[in-house]
């Protein structure tokens, strides 16, 4: 009774087309209406995970898991193992500290450009020449429970390390003339930090 077992597997056939170009032209008995520039790439994604909440005594709550997966593009293998772990220690009924952390992989990018304000977001996929995205995160924060309100406020603080992010290089854009995207992007890494707060209420119709 003081452990919930999640666990589960999933598997996604992928078909992108980028780079790909549409033409439509309508006139009175004239109509042009074509695609070119299609470039298939077909890739096969798969993952398996497992989690468990479980306590120890009456004051340590615990999230720990592992996210295994792997992606598979022309011929080229990518595997990630993820763990995953998070944990809450109860002060007393009223105060309790949490910190959590968490590694992720991603194997579709989202390609934006930012030069031309048009709806230009491409989805590309990890190549033989493009990596996944990698990341993880650690965060770390304080609750407190007003139990006679039915409120809970918390803050909390994180930091999230990225690597294998996709940018269009300088002077490049989705409308170039080149046919193949992968030679349009560079490769970098970000970081992103940050606070947040939050209230809410725990009972009540509200």
């Amino acid at each position: 009774p003081n452990h919930l077992v999640r666990f589960g597997g999933y598997g996604t056939y992928h078909t992108f087309t980028p780079g790909v170009s549409s033409l439509e032209i309508v006139f009175p008995g004239f109509e042009v209406d074509t695609t070119y520039g299609a470039q298939i790439v077909n890739a096969t994604e798969a993952g398996i995970y497992i989690e468990d909440d479980f306590k120890i005594g009456n004051r340590h709550k615990i999230n720990a898991g592992l996210h295994a997966s792997g992606f598979l593009v022309n011929g080229k293998p990518y595997y990630s193992i993820q763990p995953r772990l998070a944990h809450r220690a109860y002060i007393n009924e009223n105060w309790a500290l949490k910190s959590s952390f968490a590694s992720m992989a991603q194997y579709v990018h989202l390609l934006t450009n930012v030069n031309v304000g048009l709806p230009t977001d491409l989805w590309v996929p990890a190549t033989e020449n493009i990596a996944p995205q990698r990341a993880w995160q650690g965060a770390i924060g304080v609750a407190r429970g007003f139990n006679d309100l039915g409120l809970e406020l918390s803050l909390e603080g994180y930091y999230k390390y990225m690597t294998g992010l996709v940018e269009y290089k300088e002077g490049a854009a989705f409308l170039s003339d080149n046919s193949d995207w992968q030679t349009l992007v560079t490769q970098g890494t970000g970081q992103a930090y940050g606070m947040e707060v939050l209230l809410q209420r725990k009972k009540g119709k509200t």
